[in-house]
Parts: C-alpha cells; sequence; structure tokens
C-alpha cells in the first residue's frame, strides 16, 4: 500500500518524516509539479503516521482538495498515484490564489501609506485629498509585460488650502 505525496508549490520541497523503525529523520525532496511514493517498504500504520506528521502544516487528501479555498501546498493519496490533471489544475489555482492575495496586500499597503501620510499632513497643518500608488513591470526583452496596476485610497476632492501666501493679485 504505497503513499503518494505530490508537491504543488514552484519550489524544491523536502519531505522529512520519522517512522517506528527508523532511528533518524528519512528526507525525500519532491520537485515542483512532481510526486513520488514515500517510505514504499513501510506499513499502512507508517504511512498514516507520515501522513498525520504533515497535516498540521497543510498537507490535504487529494479527495479534499477542490474544498480547499487557499494555496494548497502539498497534497497526499494512498494506493494510487495522484493524477496529472488534478496536480495542473491545482497548480494554477495556486498562482491564481497568490496573485490574488498579493494584490490584497499592496491594497492594504497602499492604505497603510495613505493613513501614515495623512496623519504627517495633519500635524502640519495640511491636507491630502488622495494617494495614487501605480505598480509597473519593467519592460524586459523577449518577455511580454504583463503587470500595470493602479491603487488608489482616498475619495475626496483635492481641496484650496485656507492659508495663503504673498500679497493678493487685483
Amino acid at each position: 500500500m504505497p503513499l503518494f505525496v505530490a508537491n504543488l508549490t514552484k519550489h524544491n520541497f523536502q519531505l522529512h518524516f520519522w517512522t517506528e523503525r527508523t532511528q533518524r529523520p528519512i528526507f525525500v525532496e519532491i520537485p515542483p509539479g512532481q510526486q513520488k511514493s514515500i517510505y514504499p517498504e513501510g506499513s499502512r500504520a507508517d504511512h498514516e503516521s507520515i501522513v498525520n506528521q504533515h497535516k498540521m502544516y497543510g498537507m490535504l487528501p487529494v479527495s479534499e482538495i477542490d474544498r480547499a479555498k487557499g494555496f494548497v501546498g502539498q497534497c497526499y493519496q494512498f494506493d494510487t498515484p495522484i493524477p496529472l490533471d488534478r496536480l495542473y489544475t491545482t497548480m494554477t489555482n495556486n498562482e491564481d490564489v497568490l496573485y490574488d492575495e498579493a494584490a490584497e496586500r499592496r491594497k492594504e499597503a497602499a492604505a497603510s501609506s495613505d493613513d501614515l501620510m495623512r496623519r504627517a499632513a495633519q500635524e502640519t497643518d495640511s491636507k491630502i485629498a488622495s494617494f495614487e500608488v501605480e505598480i509597473e513591470e519593467v519592460d524586459q526583452k523577449g518577455v511580454e509585460s504583463q503587470v500595470h496596476e493602479v491603487i488608489t485610497v482616498g475619495d475626496e476632492k483635492p481641496q484650496q488650502s485656507e492659508r495663503r501666501r504673498g500679497r493678493r493679485r487685483t
């Protein structure tokens, strides 16, 4: 009864585990987008123990991947290899999840910067109407530019300062 573990990230993954029969930890390196049979000489109890060691870090059974709403780094299946279409679909979904999370972090960073600038402006009796962050990928030879994002924080119209300097012109 083999145990198959798949790496759904874009980095090499080292699966470290202990069994009752070994005195030292065992590790298996799994390249991105691939799966390996883990500890083939082990029993079903050994394989379940290995899975239990990694569930707390987000390893999911293949049957639960579709219900996962976030990023899935590793998955497992007993007895049969994991279908390649499941690996491909989950890796594609991971890219979408990471892109959405990164966009949300950029929005939070822009809102935080806006708040910081508003507080600084308040201390100097200045006003800030809106804060805009523009993210644009630098063009590289042979690579298509895909990133262009503008984040605007604040919905106030620019206001004129009530203080005037200098002489009034007539």
